[in-house]
């Protein structure tokens, strides 16, 4: 008889209790395993179905876990649904064996490993005296940001949220106040770049508008996670930057070929670079610096190995015959 695959719902991803500083160091370890070569992903198989509309597939391995797996994920535009306009599985499967090993929800790992990227970047990128943070765009990629964020950059205290409509700005405010902050909205998004510290920009790709942040509203010393693919962020205004990383940079000159990133680089960094220690990071307190997301399965696959390896700890999941 055939192994059974487990199947980790989305509530047992949460009862798993994977923390968000474990996921940051199993994320970050990942990265360094492809400077040693013992990490890779293929090319992401994109489907585009109109602006915002997108299935992608994107596989990966884990060779000293000994794990495979790929990520199949749909982005759909915010008008044509009620719930997540993103949604998610992970498959992993034994290397050696070829054997499937579990399917797993993803989308709370896509939502806190891209908050664990963006933490790893901010340790080298950000200034460790980080104080006030900027949101411009207030959905699921905001909290989980600002709550990975806070755990590398401890003296954050003021929080700027700008979001498309009022009453999301007005509901992560007063969940950053609940967490302790001081927060306050605002009604121009020039208003949460210009002199804070730590910049999270989460704009749609549905949104009407893109290209309107102008990186040279940034202050020196400033951060940026965009965690947007770049796409609210004026590419003209990139020579205002000291140091612009990405997540790869193989993977961003494909993104940016088929048009899914505005800037294939040149990039001073990537994750693979920053995690192994092969860069030195920021080398002054007045460098204006920007982390880039092209989306990467390395990070999917490192957080769903840790969830997988909690789960199976706890006795969590359903075992699916095949």
């Amino acid at each position: 008889m055939r192994d059974p695959i487990l199947y980790l719902s989305e509530a047992a991803v949460a009862d798993a209790g994977v923390s968000l500083d474990r996921l940051r160091e199993v994320v970050a370890a990942a990265f360094a395993a492809q400077a040693r070569g013992t990490a890779q992903i293929a090319s992401k198989s994109v489907l585009s179905l109109g602006p915002g509309h997108v299935f992608q597939a994107k596989p990966g391995v884990l060779r000293d876990a000994g794990l495979a797996g790929m990520k199949w994920f749909g982005l759909v535009p915010s008008e044509q649904t009620t719930g997540p306009t993103i949604c998610s599985l992970i498959v992993l499967s034994d290397v050696a064996t070829g054997r499937p090993l579990a399917i797993i929800g993803g989308d709370t790992i896509t939502a806190t490993r891209t908050a664990a990227m963006s933490a790893i970047a901010a340790r080298s990128l950000a200034r460790a005296d980080s104080a006030t943070i900027g949101f411009v765009g207030c959905g699921v990629q905001a909290a989980s940001h600002l709550d990975a964020l806070r755990l590398v950059l401890p003296q954050l205290t003021d929080v700027v949220a700008y979001s498309r409509t009022a009453a999301s700005a007005a509901r992560f405010a007063d969940a950053a106040r609940a967490q302790g902050f001081n927060a306050r909205t605002v009604n121009a998004p020039r208003d949460a770049v210009e002199s804070l510290d730590v910049i999270v920009s989460t704009v749609p790709e549905s949104a009407s508008t893109l290209g309107f942040l102008d990186p040279a509203w940034l202050a020196p010393g400033a951060f940026v996670a965009a965690v947007d693919l770049g796409r609210s962020w004026d590419r003209t205004g990139y020579a205002k930057l000291d140091i612009l990383a990405t997540d790869e940079h193989e993977q961003t000159r494909m993104m940016a070929g088929i048009g899914r990133m505005s800037y294939a680089g040149p990039y001073a960094a990537d994750l693979a670079d920053i995690a192994s220690g092969n860069f030195a990071g920021r080398t002054s307190p007045a460098q204006r610096a920007m982390f880039m997301f092209s989306g990467h399965a390395l990070a999917d696959l490192a957080a769903a190995q840790a969830v997988y390896e909690a789960a199976l700890a706890r006795g969590l999941g359903i075992r699916l015959p095949r």
